[in-house]
């Protein structure tokens, strides 16, 4: 048995990204939610250690009835060992990126829109508006394919820079827009990231958020096998949620005092 801690002030968000990370690592199974403690049967060590590398949203895994700190869970103060901690993901803020862009998807959430997508192993994972490849590094480094796709050639060069940076080496980007995603790519990918411009200091090319997500939606629903996360203003995701095939979950996140957005998962 397995306790997994979760951080941050967005529980409901950390136990989805934990969801998700387990089924892309090892498949269904069952998560029994105390409080902040998640706690997991049926896995390895290889398999938990694994699974909490890839979080952005968990402290750290811990192998219970071992060890002399003790976790309660369930009302009942048990003995734990701890077995691995997150990586740190601070050091790859967008400033202290090679290339940086104010508005490029920030480690953490960009890592859990990876896990919430359940991109496996070598699988192809698309952000088809990639920026200068926020989301790409965090696929890139848990051992998915990275798929690029952005408007500004220069941000693909740019991309394309900080990718070598982490030593990622295989990747396909592509210059175009995401709306014509499916005209673009000549093979399917496994999943999907989308964390749109919608902030203070974004670019966005081809008009509202929720114009721009929807027809990007609909050219996603021709290329990707499995699921799509992403990230949407509330106001866009009333409307947005009405034209996909079906949503996976959604969670609300404040980002500061007059923004808050949805993270969700779909099938397109």
């Amino acid at each position: 048995m397995f306790a997994f801690l979760l951080a941050g002030d967005n529980v409901e968000l950390a136990l989805m990204e934990l969801k998700g990370a387990l089924r892309a690592e090892v498949g269904e199974i069952e998560v029994e939610v105390h409080d902040r403690v998640a706690v997991v049967e049926g896995l390895t060590d290889e398999e938990a250690e694994r699974v909490v590398r890839r979080l952005a949203r968990t402290h750290a895994v811990y192998r219970v009835g071992e060890g002399r700190v003790r976790v309660e869970i369930g009302g009942e103060r048990r003995p734990v060992r701890l077995l691995a901690e997150r990586e740190k993901l601070s050091d790859r803020k967008p400033h202290k990126r090679p290339e940086f862009m104010p508005d490029s998807t920030e480690p953490f959430l960009a890592r859990v829109l990876v896990n919430l997508a359940e991109a496996r192993r070598g699988e192809r994972l698309l952000d088809p508006m990639c920026n200068v490849g926020g989301i790409l590094i965090e696929a890139g480094l848990i051992g998915c394919v990275p798929v690029g796709v952005e408007v500004r050639e220069e941000l693909v060069e740019r991309t394309e820079r900080n990718l070598r940076h982490y030593r990622i080496e295989e990747y396909e980007l592509h210059t175009g827009r995401a709306e014509e995603v499916d005209e673009i790519l000549d093979e399917p990918v496994q999943a999907a990231a989308v964390d749109p411009p919608y902030g203070r200091s974004s670019y966005i090319e081809g008009g509202p958020v929720e114009r721009l997500l929807l027809n990007t939606l609909d050219a996603l629903s021709e290329v990707v096998e499995g699921k799509v996360s992403l990230t949407a203003p509330v106001d866009a995701w009333e409307e947005v949620k009405e034209s996909v095939k079906r949503v996976e979950g959604e969670v609300r996140d404040r980002v500061h005092g007059s923004l808050t957005r949805v993270i969700a998962v779909v099938v397109p």
